[in-house]
């Protein structure tokens, strides 16, 4: 035989006996398989589409579509993780530092958690996750824990809570581990759950076609305390005004004015606190009444009276005197009512009369 053949196959059975790999040996590590990305199979004439075929292709959106080939390390048949599970696998050599990246595709970004697919898996491993943004940089990492045994496809979540999509994600095999890597799936829906494009998708609650808080759908696309929003393409947000649909809770001596997403209570004049428990002033104690020196302060709920006069009947108390409002022609008929110097008040009356202008 060749020896240049020979060469391979040696490499290959090695890493068989130094890793219990099943099945038959596949390429060199530095040789990677060319697969095609995974695409929905067409089989109608042209310009036919049935619905099975559109659910598939949307479906495979969810999917990553294409291998990153400078970030291939160490993994055989690196293209076997594109697309949905199939049974075919990329083979991770965990003491090679294996490690794979996948592209999930412009505009098909990963919005929510990670769903790893795999298979051959001879003893438990934890493998690492990078979720990346289009430019590379890192969104997040994470950990797959892989336990599942045994013959058949397995699964598991990674988790991804941030706000931003990832175009990429790197998986990176556990040490001393060897498995198979079927497929990743976003689970947050692919393409149509991208938050900010105006359409409600997998995972969202809202999308209004921005990514701001403050307006009813957050940044991350769910519903903000304090408003309600309708519809899928986009969705309209409006605010829940909580005084007057019976929800406030403020005291009942408080005013409540509503705010966007939320409101506050004002204590009404007279009572003093947070709005939520408001207690009355008691204006005769502190000083902020206006009851005249001769008249008795007597506090109220949210005020305060002024009662009792030193002035003796008929005198009645106008200002700081008392006057004789049937004779007083500063004070005819009521205080503050002046006759004029031709006529004299008489009965709580302005008259004409001998000695106008005085008072009796």
């Amino acid at each position: 035989m060749n020896g240049n053949r020979m060469a391979p196959m040696w490499r290959c059975l090695s890493a068989t006996l130094a890793f219990g790999m099943l099945g038959a040996c596949g390429p060199e590590l530095e040789q990677e398989q060319e697969h095609a990305p995974w695409v929905a199979d067409e089989t109608l004439a042209e310009g036919e589409t049935s619905s099975e075929t559109v659910t598939a292709m949307q479906s495979s959106t969810r999917y990553a579509n294409a291998v990153v080939q400078s970030g291939v390390i160490a993994v055989i048949n690196p293209n076997a993780a594109v697309g949905p599970p199939d049974g075919n696998v990329a083979t991770f050599l965990g003491l090679l530092g294996g490690s794979l990246l996948l592209d999930m595709g412009r505009g098909e970004e990963g919005t929510g958690p990670l769903r790893v697919y795999y298979r051959g898996l001879s003893l438990a491993v934890v493998a690492q996750v990078e979720f990346l943004r289009a430019d590379m940089s890192i969104i997040s990492t994470a950990q797959a824990n892989l336990l599942d045994l045994g013959l058949g496809t397995h699964s598991t979540l990674v988790p991804f809570s941030s706000a931003t999509p990832y175009r990429y994600v790197r998986l990176g095999g556990g040490l001393a581990s060897l498995f198979g890597l079927d497929a990743v799936e976003d689970t947050g829906g692919g393409v149509g759950s991208i938050c900010g494009d105006g359409r409600v998708g997998n995972g969202e609650q809202c999308d209004d076609g921005n990514r701001m808080s403050g307006d009813g759908c957050s940044s991350a696309c769910q519903l903000e305390p304090g408003f309600n929003c309708q519809g899928t393409q986009p969705s309209v947000c409006n605010d829940v005004n909580e005084c007057t649909n019976g929800t406030a809770q403020c005291s009942v001596n408080a005013i409540c004015v509503n705010t966007p997403g939320s409101y506050t209570c004002v204590c009404r004049p007279g009572y003093s606190g947070n709005g939520w428990m408001c207690t009355d002033i008691d204006e005769c104690a502190n000083g902020t009444n206006t009851c005249q020196p001769h008249q008795q302060c007597v506090n109220t709920p949210g005020g305060f009276e002024c009662v009792g006069s030193v002035c003796s009947p008929p005198r009645v108390q106008c200002g700081s005197q008392c006057a004789d409002v049937m004779s007083d022609r500063f004070n005819c008929g009521a205080c503050g009512v002046v006759c004029p110097v031709s006529k004299m008040c008489s009965m709580g009356t302005c008259v004409p009369g001998v000695g106008a202008g005085q008072t009796f």
